[in-house]
């Protein structure tokens, strides 16, 4: 993999041979990803579209009519089967290591007298249907199964997980999306000064930190509705100097006062919910900025119209439990933040290139509005 993964107190620690097994999970899913799975547009241009238009007298015209001739072709099909068995072999591999130290990692993270930050956590939460219902990125329990009390399991599991997952390319502490996210705040609204920054669906905290490190004076929260990520989070912060306030809660039904934050955000969130959900979420985030705060979110960028370009697109949402991502990417999110009260001449659009990997990444697009 491309860079080593930054060590801190609470990140689960392999052997010899765990370490072997992830840098191979990880070279597997790098070689899908850069090699066979595009090797599947030369498959279609020479082999399956000529058979297409010659059976049909025509070029397909629709996702299902590319999608359905596709099947038809050996090396389709056994690449699909290849990227199943390595993000299913990932979480296995990484799964067996963090359940070995389990114990201890339960320990690390629990909260303790002179913490930078703080930690709140509510066993009555109430799980979204779309939650509970399939295991996203077909990682084991999803976000949000406890294996016991405290237990910061899938929290463990997503951070060395997307390490391996993304073979290194987010950054040494998967930061690299996060911080690009802050920093085109802070370029497109250099004179904003925020008090109180919230971060939805933090997870352990990749999206997170980030924004302390560009505005150290603000206080940053994240949530999430997993308490094994907050929980994992807190410790992960703590281990890496900052001070968070992390809470388990629904992005969509928070409890914080009216007006309270100056920047509310959420990144690699809104393609995981139904749209019903990524427009009450939109909702909230009206509720919760102070008048001249700014929300953002991943997303916004023009979906493909060729439909072989988007079956490229739609691996994650037919093969790993993404079963709302296309139709999150065909939405329409200016007129979501519309019908959540922002002003339409207060929307807008940006994108930003990654910083550790820049060139290796493609930028990452946002859309947004300024609270009135």
């Amino acid at each position: 993999m491309s860079v080593f993964q930054q060590r801190h107190d609470q990140l689960p620690q392999q052997t010899h041979d765990e370490f072997a097994r992830e840098e191979f999970c990880g070279s597997l899913r790098k070689m899908f990803t850069t090699e066979l799975w595009p090797a599947n547009r030369e498959i279609y241009t020479k082999e399956r579209l000529p058979s297409f238009v010659s059976e049909k007298g025509r070029a397909p015209q629709t996702f299902p009519e590319v999608r359905d001739w596709m099947e038809d072709s050996f090396y389709f099909r056994s690449t699909n089967a290849v990227g199943r068995a390595a993000q299913e072999l990932l979480w296995d591999t990484v799964g067996e290591s963090v359940e070995r130290q389990l114990d201890t990692l339960i320990e690390k993270s629990k909260p303790r007298k002179g913490d930078l930050g703080t930690i709140r956590v509510n066993p009555d939460l109430k799980m979204p249907r779309y939650i509970e219902a399939v295991d996203i990125h077909v990682m084991p329990g999803n976000f949000q199964t406890d294996l016991s009390s405290d237990d910061v399991f899938a929290g463990a599991l997503y951070d060395r997980g997307v390490y391996v997952f993304a073979f290194g390319g987010l950054g040494k502490t998967n930061a690299d999306l996060g911080l690009a996210t802050a920093l085109f705040t802070q370029e497109k609204f250099p004179n904003l000064k925020p008090k109180r920054i919230l971060d939805m669906g933090c997870g352990p905290g990749f999206t997170t930190l980030p924004w302390k490190d560009i505005y150290p004076d603000a206080e940053v929260y994240g949530i999430d509705i997993g308490a094994p990520q907050v929980r994992y989070g807190h410790g992960r912060a703590e281990a890496l100097g900052k001070a968070i306030h992390y809470s388990q809660q629904d992005a969509a039904h928070t409890d914080f006062p009216d007006g309270y934050f100056d920047i509310v955000s959420s990144l690699l969130v809104t393609h995981e919910m139904p749209g019903p959900h990524i427009k009450a979420i939109y909702k909230e985030c009206n509720r919760l900025l102070a008048p001249g705060g700014i929300t953002l979110h991943d997303g916004g960028l023009a979906y493909p119209s060729d439909p072989f370009d988007i079956l490229m697109n739609s691996w994650f949402g037919m093969h790993a439990n993404e079963p709302f991502s296309n139709a999150y990417k065909t939405m329409d999110h200016d007129q979501a933040m519309i019908d959540a009260g922002f002003a339409k001449d207060k929307i807008f659009h940006g994108q930003r290139e990654a910083v550790y990997l820049k060139g290796q990444l493609p930028p990452v697009h946002f859309v947004g509005a300024i609270k009135a």
